[in-house]
């Protein structure tokens, strides 16, 4: 398979999902200030404030809006289209590597994918205001429809297994970034965990936790009705059979790798399979207790990072153009990942070739 094609494949499945998981957000944001019945004349900042931090662009946001509403936010992560990371940037830029790929991908898919592009071409913030509860299912529907048609219509090939990544990688790095934002504003340092649960308050905001990975009723069956911290954590990191979670997504992402290079258990081909393979292998063994002792920011601080690092692995590995020459031979010698510091990497397909 020709490299731009397999990067065109990876980063349509990435911008999606990345897109599908901004709406998901924001639905259940709009939804959570419902149930505790927050939606006033009054803003509440706080409520908004966290949706940027999950997307880790909040000096961005800072320079182009003055205050954290539902507005603003709204626009920045829906309309923005400076914002990289926004629904209508995600989806154009998903349309374009498609469009580019055309020839590889069914009719069924490109269709699913314009259909989209034109729905938010139309759409107004207006649209979005008076209904924010049906304009984010219709972006969510669409990108479950869209993953069901390239079930359905792609061949299990290469590029199969490349769509697959992008996706798996996306969905682990969003779930991590949620938890490690939505943690620490639910549990600050002042209040004991059984303070916490004992308020009915935070227990509807940790059920929002869950409604943002559409965890809820998958968590109930294994948990029944015991909604605290360390088994919400222990199912949105460690569960191996729930498919938003980020044992499952990099076990998913793994298999796909594997899958093209040949590598196994025992031998690995590149470096990208090295890392994702330690990856899985700790999350099998660890505990939550584990996490917990460690520090659950710190846990997820590094997690984030060694994501970025297996990505930019993929990279070097099946998109850049090599010489014998320049070819890194260390796992150190990744390409540098170009993002906001201290923040979340935008990574994307421009601003490798950049570098290249």
């Amino acid at each position: 398979m020709l490299s731009r094609v397999a990067e065109s494949l990876f980063w349509m499945s990435r911008y999606f999902e990345r897109a599908e998981n901004t709406a998901r957000f924001l639905d259940v944001n709009f939804n959570l200030l419902l149930d505790l019945n927050k939606i006033s004349l009054v803003e509440n900042p706080n409520y908004w404030i966290a949706l940027i931090l999950v997307t880790s662009d909040r000096d961005s946001f800072n320079e182009l809006y003055n205050e954290y509403t539902a507005r603003t936010v709204t626009d920045y992560l829906v309309f923005n289209r400076n914002n990289p990371n926004s629904i209508i940037s995600c989806i154009n830029l998903a349309r374009e590597n498609a469009r580019s790929v055309i020839e590889s991908i069914s009719s069924e898919m490109w269709e699913q994918v314009n259909k989209l592009y034109h729905f938010l071409q139309s759409s107004a913030p207006q649209v979005v205001h008076t209904d924010p509860s049906g304009f984010y299912k219709e972006i969510k529907n669409a990108s479950h429809l869209f993953q069901g048609i390239t079930d359905n219509t792609f061949s299990r090939n290469e590029g199969w297994d490349f769509i697959q990544i992008g996706k798996y990688l996306e969905r682990s790095d969003n779930v991590a970034r949620l938890i490690d934002v939505k943690y620490h504003m639910l549990l600050p340092e002042n209040r004991s965990r059984e303070e916490v649960i004992e308020d009915s308050e935070d227990i509807i905001q940790w059920m929002a936790v869950l409604k943002s990975c559409s965890a809820l009723e998958a968590f109930r069956k294994v948990f029944l009705s015991k909604i605290d911290p360390e088994t919400i954590l222990q199912f949105l990191i460690l569960d191996r059979t729930f498919p938003r979670s980020i044992n499952f997504s990099v076990c998913a992402a793994e298999d796909a790798l594997w899958r093209i290079s040949g590598s196994s258990r025992h031998r690995y081909v590149n470096n990208a399979d090295l890392l994702i393979g330690k990856m899985e292998a700790e999350l099998s063994y660890t505990s939550i207790d584990d996490i917990l002792s460690k520090g659950l920011h710190n846990y997820l601080e590094e997690l984030e990072e060694r994501l970025m690092k297996i990505g930019e692995q993929v990279h070097l590995t099946y998109f850049a153009y090599h010489t014998p020459e320049i070819e890194p031979t260390e796992i150190e010698e990744a390409l540098p990942f170009t993002g906001i510091g201290g923040g979340r990497a935008i990574w994307s397909q421009a601003q490798q070739q950049q570098q290249q």
